[in-house]
């Protein structure tokens, strides 16, 4: 079999046909990314966890903030990993995984004044509710970027990664 070249203007079509060519043949190859990162986010959640697990076991409530201050931020770090590896630099630019996270810790606050109109004092575990909405809304962003990223791929084993990745959530 001969290889033979064919312009884009020996075909009469115009930029934009061959752009649609050119992403027909690309989605094509979307199916064919490494996963290896992706397969590694069990683990590493369970690592983060089990390294913050002794500062919420402490039972000392800046302890239980600091582990959950750390733990977030591993959270984000995975996020930031998943953007780099599998999204198109505009998509999430830099910069705006850590100001969805600023935006994160200012609503879950918001919503905890909200629910205190006389402004009573909540003691000081109730920073705790604040960090633990945020890890779940930062876990919950990490499994719909995974589901997005793998979405349609045979391929991919996704029963089988989210039965990990819910053990590795798991309390």
């Amino acid at each position: 079999m001969q290889n033979v070249l064919i312009s884009h203007t020996a075909l009469r079509l115009p930029a934009v046909g061959l752009a649609l060519v050119f992403l027909m043949g690309a989605s094509v190859a979307l199916h064919a990314m490494d996963y290896s990162l992706i397969e590694k986010l069990p683990g590493k959640v369970a690592a983060a966890k089990a390294q913050s697990a002794k500062g919420w076991d402490s039972g000392i409530t800046a302890d239980m903030k600091e582990a959950s201050y750390q733990y977030n931020k591993a959270l984000v770090v995975l996020m930031k990993d998943l953007s780099a590896a599998y999204y198109e630099p505009d998509v999430l630019p830099p910069g705006a995984i850590d100001d969805y996270l600023k935006a994160l810790y200012t609503t879950r606050r918001f919503v905890q004044n909200v629910t205190n109109p006389k402004n009573e004092s909540l003691g000081t575990i109730a920073g705790l509710d604040v960090l633990g909405e945020v890890t779940s809304d930062l876990e919950k962003s990490l499994t719909d970027m995974v589901e997005a990223i793998v979405a349609d791929d045979p391929k991919f084993k996704a029963a089988d990664w989210r039965k990990k990745w819910m053990k590795a959530l798991a309390p």
